[in-house]
């Protein structure tokens, strides 16, 4: 997929709240939310939702601790990572339909689109391995609230691109990172959580 900074993209998959991703610091981020050390070294897009979902767009996938939005550890083959329990399903299960459904109605309460509890989306500049087990590829993550989006998706801003280098392109500008400038890092935060 090809993307531009400052563009609407439609994306489905795995989303977590803003507050877990860390700019310059690759490899919090990348055990927040439950990437193999090194995944995101050669950059990565941060990407923040800009319309509500509706319940029937969105499922609970836990925690970042649920790889994939499933219970207990990644497996060491995919077909193994595959007869793991989905968290959408143990939630329904226990709660019913009407309490699903009343959880999606309480979180929806809570989700905002801007600040630092706002639903955002990473995705790395390495691509995922089919080759690598499940259980190196995708740790467990730092616990970090996780949603899947449903197909056809929902909107996001293309809002920074991480580079390798230490660099974060912003529509119009490029803050430097790697100095550790605490006047990029507050722009570049001010700027994520109220695009």
């Amino acid at each position: 997929m090809s993307i531009s900074l400052g563009q609407h993209v439609t994306l489905s998959g795995n989303v977590t709240t803003l507050q877990w991703i860390k700019p310059g610091y690759e490899a919090e981020t990348e055990a927040a939310l439950g990437f193999h050390r090194g995944r995101l070294a050669q950059g990565y897009w941060i990407l923040v939702l800009k319309q509500l979902p509706r319940p029937d767009q969105f499922r609970f996938d836990g925690t970042t601790l649920n790889s994939g939005g499933r219970l207990g550890l990644p497996a060491a083959t995919p077909a193994a990572d595959l007869q793991r329990p989905k968290v959408h399903d143990h939630v329904l299960a226990s709660r019913g339909a009407a309490g699903y459904a009343d959880l999606q109605a309480r979180t929806l309460r809570d989700i905002k689109l801007l600040g630092e509890q706002r639903i955002a989306k990473v995705l790395p500049g390495t691509d995922h391995n089919r080759h690598m087990a499940p259980s190196a590829q995708y740790p467990a993550g730092g616990g970090g609230l996780q949603w899947s989006i449903l197909p056809p998706g929902l909107p996001f801003l293309a809002a920074a691109e991480v580079r390798a280098n230490g660099t974060v392109a912003l529509p119009g500008r490029v803050l430097d990172l790697a100095t550790g400038d605490y006047a990029a890092r507050a722009t570049l935060r001010h700027y994520l959580t109220s695009a």
